[in-house]
């Protein structure tokens, strides 16, 4: 592989994601970062993470116990596949406690939220290591986020995840993402803008606008804007295309995205609510910036403005000082509104926050609270899900397709419907559930198809 710069040395490299969608919006910045060869001697190929690589780069996140102990198995997993290789670790995880990364054996590198993205230049230096690489400064450089990234290619038919804010200035008891990854800092709304019309050129049919505080958007900015800004500006430059929101803090649900709501028919009708508990008293320990009260008036805003719209939660189970009538209350609360899951975590104590100075609740009765806010989510997904029985809805015909021959689709309430295997990854299609099979809604007919690749 001879050039005018000499030859070049292919190197094969694997990424693995912990975490949220901004995390994995993260790791296609970085498989976009890495160098092609045009301009150096170093050539990058990217295979699965299953796969032997010359470097396996894992995108850690740190937002419990249990993502920093997957973190460290996976990371043993990938010298096991390959003792020759370089591992990495990168993330919040590495941003948060880069020296108890680095004494892991077996961890070659660790680079921290801000030194993520520069990949093309730790990279050579990674390889030329005789040993192992710390380099983790201030997260994410902390200046506004108000450049654009290198975007790769377009990773799935079905969606794209765009990061339009980093960052949080909330400093939640349980949280340590907002020591990993600075303050709270907005793209330029030109920026995004940019990024999401070329997805769109590139045949997306949906983008998910994500971030750590994604309604926090536009608050840090010069002129100061919002997130209802942001959308109406995205749904005015690509007509048609679907714009989802990752979570949302209740009190984030204001008037103007309400009416987006109301009259916007794609923004998806889908809402994913940070509620963590339904006690006033728990979640002031929390340090959330809301009480109970305002997620009824959250849900109760965005049903009337959307009806039918599929709204998740986020619940912690089990935070140091929840009683007994503070875990019924949280119960009570998510039987009551019309709820579409739940994401539903047994709290688990980071060092270095201040809820790890608070007294525990027994790690049996947290597993216990945990169980029953999961059976309470399996019956609100189930009583969701019914209701859509006989109604036509919009869906994005997922991958891969089953065994048993259906294909996944995602309505834009978020829920999963098999299709027949007659459509294609990433085509809009209007399906009528008409029963269930593999516990999973069916639409046997599909009624007709919106939009279908090459018809833009």
């Amino acid at each position: 592989m001879d050039g005018q710069d000499g030859p070049r040395r292919l190197v094969r490299v694997a990424f693995h994601t912990l975490g949220c969608r901004l995390n994995r919006y993260d790791t296609e910045s970085m498989m976009a970062g890495l160098p092609d060869g045009e301009a150096g001697a170093l050539a990058c190929e990217i295979v699965d993470w299953d796969e032997p690589a010359d470097v396996y780069v894992l995108n850690s996140c740190t937002v419990t116990a249990r993502a920093d102990q997957k973190a460290r198995q996976t990371l043993r997993e990938a010298r096991r596949r390959n003792p020759a290789a370089k591992v990495v670790v990168t993330g919040c995880y590495a941003q948060a406690q880069p020296a108890a990364l680095a004494a892991l054996p077996g961890v070659d590198g660790v680079f921290g939220t801000g030194e993520r993205d520069a990949i093309a230049q730790w990279l050579p230096r990674l390889l030329a290591a005789d040993g192992p690489l710390l380099e983790v400064g201030r997260p994410e450089g902390a200046p506004p986020a108000t450049g654009s990234r290198a975007r790769p290619a377009l990773a799935s038919r079905t969606r794209a995840h765009v990061k339009i804010q980093d960052g949080c200035d909330l400093r939640c008891a349980y949280c340590l993402v907002w020591r990993a990854r600075g303050p709270a800092r907005s793209r330029a709304p030109e920026a995004v803008l940019q990024e999401i019309a070329g997805l769109w050129d590139r045949g997306a049919p949906e983008v998910v606008l994500t971030g750590v505080h994604v309604g926090s958007y536009g608050r840090d900015a010069a002129p100061r804007t919002s997130l209802a800004d942001l959308v109406a500006a995205i749904l005015r430059r690509c007509p048609g295309l679907k714009v989802r929101l990752s979570s949302l803090h209740p009190e984030d649900l204001g008037e103007d995205l309400l009416r987006l709501y109301a009259t916007e028919a794609d923004l998806q009708p889908y809402l994913h609510l940070s509620l963590q508990s339904g006690a006033d008293a728990v979640l002031a320990r929390m340090r959330r910036p809301y009480a109970a009260a305002d997620v009824v008036a959250a849900v109760a805003g965005a049903t009337a403005a959307r009806p039918g719209i599929g709204i998740g939660a986020d619940v912690i189970a089990g935070f140091p000082g929840e009683t007994d009538a503070d875990f019924q209350a949280t119960l009570d609360l998510v039987a009551s509104l019309p709820l579409a899951y739940l994401h539903v975590f047994p709290f688990s104590a980071r060092p270095g926050t201040a809820a790890a100075a608070m007294t525990p609740v027994p790690p049996a009765l947290v597993r216990e609270r945990a169980d029953r806010l999961g059976a309470a989510g399996s019956e609100l997904q189930r009583r969701f899900e019914d209701g859509l029985l006989g109604v036509r809805q919009e869906a994005i015909v997922e991958s891969p397709r089953r065994a048993d021959g259906w294909l996944p689709a995602t309505t834009g309430n978020f829920a999963t419907v098999l299709v027949p295997d007659a459509w294609a990854p990433g085509d809009l299609v209007l399906a009528r559930p008409d029963g269930r099979h593999d516990g999973l809604l069916r639409a046997a007919e599909v009624v007709r198809a919106v939009v279908g690749e090459g018809e833009r």
